[in-house]
């Protein structure tokens, strides 16, 4: 049986609202040779049921059930396990591609043999009606891009070469932390990879309120105790790496609120 180019990998825990648009925009796009691993861990609102109707009528769609509930990042790394593409692309659940988003980041890798990219992308409302700015991240991610630059678009703008990165899992952090993605491209450009952006916009981040993200004040903690605990930078070096993600955090927040008609 031949692989799979794209393995596209989301964790999913009582998604049930957002799978069916979620499942249409893989399905919609354009490259076709992929795969779809969902790993459910341990829903209570019918997303298994979804997904399981969804494999019934695409093969290419695969569903795995966690024994019990580990977070996002241990749901991913299970589909790690399994993956049989080359290339890796993160989508969570309530997030959205738009249809040619994987056509052209594997155009872009391929020409350019870069061995990570992010694409620009839109803040989505809730409702899937509004919109925000264009959000381009940093044109390259490097170990300092990745302390002072915010929108990269997190897990749904990534798509990464094992090829060049093979191995490639999301690192063992505690739990309640909420940046476990920035953990992993952490561990990518230690290890001296450069991540490029891809200048199109190409997804949708949508703000659910159900995203863990939504707790601002959470999410800066969690930011310190990454850069001071995790990283164990000095206290001066964290300091200042923490006010340059608050800065640049509620910057991005203000020019990227949703607030145009989403374009149908």
């Amino acid at each position: 049986m031949t692989k799979p180019a794209v393995s596209v990998i989301t964790p999913v825990f009582n998604a049930a609202k957002w799978l069916p648009e979620m499942l249409n925009s893989v399905k919609q796009q354009t490259f076709k040779d992929w795969e779809h691993i969902l790993v459910d861990d341990r829903s209570t609102d019918g997303s298994v049921e979804l997904i399981e109707a969804a494999a019934a009528q695409d093969t290419r769609i695969r569903l795995v059930r966690l024994e019990a509930n580990g977070g996002p990042a241990q749901a991913r790394n299970r589909a790690l396990e399994i993956a049989q593409g080359r290339y890796i692309a993160l989508l969570d659940a309530d997030d959205l591609w738009l249809n040619d988003k994987l056509e052209k980041c594997l155009q872009f890798m391929q020409e350019n043999q870069h061995p990570f990219v992010y694409h620009a992308f839109r803040y989505l409302s809730a409702d899937g009606k509004r919109v925000g700015a264009v959000v381009k991240g940093p044109r390259k991610l490097n170990l300092r891009t990745l302390h002072v630059n915010r929108g990269t678009g997190d897990c749904m703008s990534m798509v990464i070469d094992t090829n060049q990165i093979p191995n490639f899992r999301f690192p063992k952090v505690e739990r309640r932390l909420l940046h476990e993605d920035w953990a992993a491209w952490l561990s990518i450009v230690r290890q001296g990879f450069t991540g490029h952006l891809l200048d199109r916009d190409l997804g949708r981040y949508r703000k659910s309120g159900a995203s863990r993200n939504s707790s601002k004040l959470r999410a800066a903690l969690d930011v310190w105790r990454l850069y001071h605990k995790y990283e164990k930078l000095p206290w001066f070096t964290a300091a200042s790496y923490w006010c340059l993600y608050a800065f640049n955090s509620l910057r991005l927040k203000m020019a990227s609120e949703p607030r145009f008609p989403e374009a149908v």
